[in-house]
């Protein structure tokens, strides 16, 4: 029902009469994986081959209603959401001049350097980004952006402002949760000159996640602020509601043609929560022989936990208050974690430090179609069960 509707609304923006220039492009990752042991997962992939994970198909129409105002839309059908069809980008542009221009409505928030073309696998070598830095809950906005492009001799350059909000399904300490990032502002600026690009990106906003259980608990914890100071701070340490979250990338890239390399960084803090502090990068480099593009990319992702071990060496392992049912709910019983085991556990689970080495081949069949295969030898420093080899491969092309 959802996909027909999709289409429907589709149907009906062709159709408007105001749209005297229509525009429609589509693209699609058809892209298959598994781990190459039994025990081993890794991205949603397990030892049993499988399309879904990171399968796209999309349609990006654009009508010019005139020579200075356009719609955008781009409808969006993922394998991992079987492929239910959604409207992701749904925005009006009006353009003020040749430098300015002005968006609003449901945007792609460009927070990293493939951001604009993340859904278009053909538009980068790998068959897809890498998860350290790419693998984040949302991509999009709800809001306004402001583009100003201009030249400096040989430089091309740009800026971006975006405000707005955002609303995203995550997870807290592996259990779902609703994201909402509200009153967020983003600037970013890139420049490009012949064979070198570079660009950075500044975001902030007010962070809150919404889960039942784990609100459960946090109110729970609070409760223990009569018998435990610390537990109401640790309580609101843990939380997620309303935190200043901050968001800090910068890109580099060379490309020679024959060859090319580039990096790029992310820097996450979400202060005062349950989120740890997260560090990401990548550093890539391949080589292009006629249609065939080999290449190899290193990514690391580590998330520092101390602020909220921190919370929790506040507080004491165990208590005895003269009540059974209150010390048996802090203390555990019974084998079963009490609210400072659960407490410690949630704060353990925040740490992070994982690595990847993928090796990749694209081949270009003709323009708009390209096949890839990538091996990516996956390690967690900090569990050893976790680490997996995935072999990927794929067809990205676009029409």
């Amino acid at each position: 029902m959802k996909t027909k509707l999709a289409i429907l609304s589709m149907a009906g923006l062709l159709a408007t009469p105001a749209l005297a220039d229509i525009q429609i492009n589509g693209f699609a990752n058809l892209i298959g994986g598994m781990t190459l042991d039994d025990d081993e997962s890794v991205y949603d992939y397990d030892s049993d081959f499988n399309f879904d994970p990171a399968s796209v198909f999309g349609l990006q129409v654009r009508g010019d209603v005139s020579d200075k105002l356009s719609a955008t839309a781009q409808l969006v059908g993922r394998g991992s959401e079987d492929y239910d069809a959604d409207f992701e980008w749904a925005y009006m542009t009006y353009m003020l001049n040749n430098n300015f221009n002005i968006s609003a409505g449901r945007l792609r928030m460009p927070l990293f350097k493939y951001s604009a073309s993340l859904d278009i696998g053909y538009s980068y070598h790998w068959l897809t980004p890498p998860d350290a830095v790419y693998g984040i809950d949302f991509n999009n906005i709800d809001g306004v952006r402001v583009d100003y492009m201009n030249y400096s001799g040989d430089w091309e350059y740009g800026a971006q402002f975006t405000v707005g909000r955002v609303e995203a399904d995550t997870t807290i300490s592996g259990t779902p949760a609703a994201l909402e990032l509200e009153n967020v502002v983003a600037v970013s600026f890139e420049a490009t000159r012949d064979w070198f690009s570079a660009r950075t990106l500044l975001a902030r906003g007010k962070t809150s996640a919404a889960n039942a259980d784990f609100d459960t608990f946090v109110g729970g914890l609070n409760q223990y602020g009569a018998f435990i100071p610390a537990a109401s701070l640790a309580a609101e340490g843990l939380s997620v509601n309303e935190d200043t979250g901050t968001f800090f990338e910068v890109a580099v890239d060379i490309d020679k043609y024959d060859w090319f390399v580039g990096a790029e960084f992310t820097q996450t803090e979400v202060d005062g929560s349950v989120i740890a502090d997260n560090k990401a990068w990548y550093v890539t480099a391949g080589m292009r022989f006629g249609k065939f593009t080999p290449h190899i990319t290193y990514e690391v992702e580590e998330a520092d936990n101390g602020t909220q071990l921190g919370l929790i060496a506040a507080l004491p392992a165990t208590i005895a208050t003269g009540d059974a049912v209150v010390d048996a709910t802090w203390n555990g019983a019974n084998g079963s974690p009490g609210i400072y085991q659960t407490a410690a556990g949630i704060a353990a689970q925040q740490e992070l430090d994982v690595s990847a080495v993928t090796v990749g081949l694209r081949y270009d069949v003709e323009p708009g179609f390209a096949l890839k295969t990538d091996v990516t030898w996956y390690s967690d420093d900090l569990n050893d069960l976790n680490d997996a080899t995935l072999l990927k491969v794929g067809v990205n092309y676009t029409f």
